[in-house]
C-alpha cells in the first residue's frame, strides 16, 4: 500500500489517523486532511521510475543516454550534411520509436539548436491550419549531448517518428531517372506548399528546401519537410549552404545571404523539376505538359512569387486542367512492390 499522508499540508503538525481513516483532523489547526491512497513519497517515486526506465534495456543493445531517457539506434536511415539519423527505441515500457540526429561534428551545434528552437516554436504556432499542419512537421522529443554509450560527447536530437515517410526525393530520383509522372509531380508539390503555407504564416522560412529534406509516404499521398537546422524568422541571415545542391538555391538567395519565403518557393519548384527528370531544377523533359512545365519553371526562376498557399491553388488548378478530378494515385516505389 502507499504511503499515507503523515503531516498536515497547512502547518506541518503530525497526523495521527487511525488505520481506514480516509479524513483525519489536525490536532493543531483544526483542519480536515483528506488521506489520498495514491500519494507515495518523493523517494518511492525516484526509485519506481528508475526500474521502470531500466526495465526496458536488455545487454544486447547499445543505449546511448540523451536528455530524460536511453535510446537503442536501430539503424542509419540517413547520412545528412551534418548530423546521422537513426531510427531508435526508447529505453522503457512502453517504449517509443524515434528519429535519433547525431551531430557529427560539435562545431555545428547551432545548426542543431536551430533546429529544436524552431520545431519548437512552429509546434506553438497558432498561424490558419495548426491544429492539422503542425502535425506534419518533425515533433521534437528531447535533446542534449550523448552521456553514454560509443558515441558519448555528441550532440543528439531527437524527434518523433512518422512511420510510411521512407522515400527521400533524391531517392525517388535514383528509381525514376526520368522522373515520376506529371500527375504524381501535381500532388507532391501541393502538398509541400500546404506545408510551406504553415510555416511561412508562423513567420519561418525552412531555408534548405532540397531533396533529401522531402519525404514522400509510402502508398499515400502524404509528403513531409523536415531538415530545419537552416530554419528561421523571416528576413534573418542564411546560415548554411548545402554545397552540393547549390542550384537548388535561388541566385538572389545566395547574393541576399537573407531567409525570405519566396526563396522557398523557388526551391520548392526546383525540387519538383527534379522529381520530374530536369537535370537543372529548370530544364525539365518536354514529355512534361507545356502548362505545368511553364508554371514550374517561372516559380523556380522566380519570376513568378507569391504565397504558398494561393501558388498551391494555381497547381491545383492546372492539375485540374490536365487530369481533370483529383483522384489517387501515390507513388510507388520498386521496392514497395513487393511488400
Amino acid at each position: 500500500m502507499a504511503d499515507r499522508v503523515r503531516t498536515c499540508p497547512y502547518c506541518g503538525a503530525p497526523l495521527h489517523p487511525s488505520r481506514f481513516a480516509r479524513i483525519a483532523t489536525c490536532e493543531y489547526c483544526n483542519s480536515a486532511v483528506h488521506l489520498d491512497e495514491q500519494v507515495i513519497s518523493a523517494s518511492r517515486f525516484r526509485e519506481a521510475h528508475r526500474e521502470w526506465v531500466d526495465s526496458g534495456r536488455d545487454g544486447d543493445r547499445s543505449w546511448l543516454a540523451v536528455g530524460r531517457d536511453h535510446w537503442a539506434p536501430i539503424r542509419l536511415l540517413a547520412h545528412g550534411e551534418f548530423s546521422d539519423v537513426f531510427l531508435a527505441d526508447r529505453g522503457r515500457r512502453p517504449t517509443e520509436r524515434a528519429l535519433l540526429k547525431l551531430l557529427r561534428n560539435g562545431d555545428d551545434l547551432p545548426v542543431l539548436e536551430r533546429e529544436w528552437t524552431a520545431l519548437q516554436e512552429l509546434q506553438a504556432s497558432t498561424a490558419p491550419g495548426a491544429d492539422a499542419l503542425a502535425a506534419r512537421l518533425p515533433q521534437p522529443i528531447d535533446r542534449g549531448e550523448v552521456r553514454s554509450g560509443d558515441r558519448a560527447g555528441a550532440h543528439a536530437l531527437v524527434l518523433r517518428w512518422a512511420p510510411g515517410f521512407e522515400h527521400t526525393f533524391e531517392a525517388i530520383r535514383t528509381a525514376f531517372p526520368r522522373g515520376v509522372s506529371a500527375r504524381v509531380s501535381i500532388w507532391m508539390w501541393r502538398r509541400l506548399l500546404e506545408t510551406l503555407a504553415f510555416v511561412h504564416r508562423s513567420g519561418f522560412v525552412h531555408g534548405a528546401v532540397l531533396p533529401q529534406h522531402l519525404l514522400v509516404e509510402r502508398g499515400e499521398h502524404g509528403l513531409r519537410l523536415v531538415g530545419y537546422g537552416c530554419a528561421g524568422h523571416v528576413g534573418e541571415a542564411l546560415t548554411a549552404v548545402v554545397t552540393r545542391y547549390e542550384g537548388f538555391y535561388p541566385a538572389a538567395m545566395l547574393a541576399e545571404q537573407r531567409l525570405s519565403p519566396e526563396h522557398d518557393l523557388a526551391m520548392s519548384a526546383r525540387c519538383v523539376a527534379y522529381a520530374l527528370g530536369a537535370d537543372d531544377g529548370t530544364n525539365l523533359p518536354a514529355s512534361v505538359p507545356a502548362t505545368l512545365r511553364d508554371l514550374v519553371r517561372a516559380v523556380g526562376r522566380g519570376e513568378d512569387s507569391g504565397e504558398a498557399w494561393d501558388l498551391r491553388q494555381r497547381v491545383g488548378v492546372v492539375g485540374r486542367e490536365l487530369f481533370g478530378a483529383a483522384s489517387f494515385h501515390p507513388l510507388t516505389m520498386p521496392g514497395d512492390r513487393a511488400r
